[in-house]
C-alpha cells in the first residue's frame, strides 16, 4: 500500500503531500519504487483534507499499479538495450520457442547479430530506437554495410534486414517495453523494397528438350527432375519424398516434409514440415508412377534391398533412411544444364516452370497455387471452394502432354 508523507514549508505549515508506493522487485532484486507529489487541497476542514488526499493516493496506486501490470512488470524500460531485449527477451521467448525452423533461427541469428552491432554504435538503449534512428539504419543499409567479401548489400539482403528489425520492434511494443514501432510510422516509399526480379522458367519447347536431355542421364536424376518439372514441388520437398507418400490406386503425392539446410545439426541438414506449415496432396500422372516404380526397382537391385515405406525415395548414397542433401539437386542441375547446353535454370526455376506449362495445359490460377502449396491456399482456402483432385490430376497430365509433343 502507498504510503503518505506531509510536505512542510520553513515555517511548519503544510504545503503538499508525497505519495510513495513499492511494487516489487525488478531482475536484480532490487525494489521499484514510485512516488508522486500534490499540493495541499484548498478549503477543507482538516477531516476532509485528510479523506481526499487519501482517495487522491488510492487512485494513484491504483493508476500505478495498472500501468504496471499492463507493462508485463517491465521496470526500468527506458534503461535496457536493444541487444540485452534481443538476446534475453526476443531470442528466448521468441526465436526459440520451438516454432520456428532451424533455417529461421539460423536467419535470425546473423541478421540480428549485425542488427546488434549496429545499434551499439548508434543508439544502445531500445527506447532511443524511434523513426529517425530506423531511417537511418535504412540509408545505412543501403549506402555503407558491406558483406564479408565486401559488396554492398542487395535490396533483399536490406530488406531481410529491415524485416528483422521490424520484427523485434513489434514484438518489444506487444510487451510493453516500448510504447510503439516506429516502423509503423515510415511511408512505403521510405520502406525497402525488393528489386522485381523477372522469374526464369522454361518455355515448353526448353522443357521438352530438357526431358529429352535426362533420358542420356542416370534413371535417379532423370526421375527427380522429371518429378519436379511436372508436379511443381520445391527442392526440400522433393527430397522429404518417402516411397509411403506414393498412393498407388489414386496416383497421388502426399507432400508432408521439407529438408533443409542445418549446419548446427550433426547430419547438417533437417527434416521439417512443408513450407506453408501444412501437408498436400498432389495428383501424379501413370507416367510419372510407372517411372518411379522403375527407379524403385533400379535401386532395390542395386542396394539388393526392399525399401520399406520409410524409406526416402531420393536417398543418401548406400543408405536408403537418409534424405538427399538439399543441395544436392542444385548442384547436379548446373552440370547437366552445361552438358547438354540448356538455358540455365535452377531446380526452383523447374517450379516456375511447372506452374508455366501448367497454365499452357489450360490450368487456372486456383488449381496451379493449390499444386504448388503456396501459403494463401492456407490463409484464404474458400478462394480454392471447387477444385477437385481430378482437376488437378489433368494439369499434370496435361503438362506431360505438352512435353512429348514432337
Amino acid at each position: 500500500m502507498a504510503t503518505i508523507d506531509t510536505m512542510k514549508n520553513k515555517a511548519g505549515d503544510i504545503k503538499g503531500y508525497k505519495f510513495r508506493l513499492c511494487l516489487g522487485r525488478d531482475l536484480n532484486n532490487k525494489q521499484i519504487w514510485k512516488s508522486h507529489t500534490i499540493s495541499r487541497p484548498e478549503d477543507l476542514t482538516p477531516a476532509k483534507e485528510k479523506k481526499e488526499v487519501q482517495r487522491l493516493c488510492n487512485e494513484w496506486e491504483r493508476q500505478q499499479r495498472a500501468e504496471f501490470e499492463r507493462t508485463g512488470r517491465k521496470d526500468d524500460r527506458n534503461k535496457i538495450t536493444l541487444e540485452d531485449f534481443i538476446n534475453n527477451h526476443w531470442w528466448k521467448d521468441h526465436v526459440e520457442d520451438g516454432t520456428h525452423k532451424p533455417s529461421s533461427i539460423a536467419f535470425y541469428r546473423n541478421i540480428s547479430a549485425d542488427i546488434i552491432k549496429y545499434f551499439n554504435e548508434h543508439e544502445r538503449k531500445l527506447s532511443q530506437i524511434d523513426v529517425e534512428a530506423v531511417k537511418r539504419y535504412i540509408n545505412y543499409l543501403r549506402n555503407n554495410a558491406e558483406t564479408k567479401s565486401g559488396k554492398k548489400f542487395s535490396a533483399a539482403t536490406i530488406q531481410h534486414h529491415f524485416n528483422v528489425l521490424r520484427v523485434i520492434l513489434e514484438y518489444a511494443r506487444r510487451l510493453h517495453y516500448i510504447p510503439f514501432d516506429p516502423c509503423q510510422d515510415l511511408t512505403a516509399k521510405e520502406k525497402p523494397q525488393k528489386e522485381q526480379k523477372e522469374i526464369d522458367f522454361l518455355k515448353p519447347e526448353d522443357a521438352r528438350r530438357f526431358i529429352k536431355c535426362l533420358d542420356a542421364e542416370p534413371l535417379y536424376w532423370k526421375t527427380l527432375l522429371t518429378l519436379m518439372i511436372t508436379t511443381g514441388l520445391r527442392r526440400g520437398e522433393t527430397c522429404g519424398l518417402q516411397w509411403a507418400d506414393i498412393d498407388a490406386d489414386k496416383l497421388t503425392l502426399s507432400v508432408r516434409r521439407n529438408v533443409t539446410v542445418d549446419t548446427s545439426a550433426e547430419e547438417k541438414y533437417h527434416v521439417g514440415t512443408p513450407k506453408s506449415g501444412k501437408e498436400r496432396i498432389v495428383p501424379i500422372s501413370s507416367d510419372l508412377y510407372k517411372l518411379l516404380m522403375v527407379f524403385k526397382a533400379e535401386q532395390e537391385k542395386r542396394y539388393d534391398v526392399l525399401f520399406l515405406d520409410n524409406a526416402y525415395i531420393f536417398c543418401r548414397e548406400g543408405n536408403g533412411y537418409k534424405p538427399l542433401y538439399p543441395t544436392t539437386p542444385t548442384a547436379w542441375t548446373a552440370k547437366f544444364i552445361k552438358r547438354h547446353n540448356l538455358p540455365d535454370v535452377s531446380p526452383h526455376d523447374l517450379r516456375h516452370t511447372a506452374a508455366t506449362l501448367a497454365h499452357e495445359a489450360g490450368a487456372d490460377m486456383k488449381e496451379i497455387q493449390l499444386m504448388l502449396g503456396h501459403s494463401d491456399i492456407a490463409t484464404t482456402s474458400a478462394f480454392y471452394t471447387g477444385v477437385t483432385e481430378e482437376a488437378q490430376r489433368k494439369t499434370v497430365e496435361g503438362i506431360e502432354k505438352l512435353l512429348k509433343q514432337a
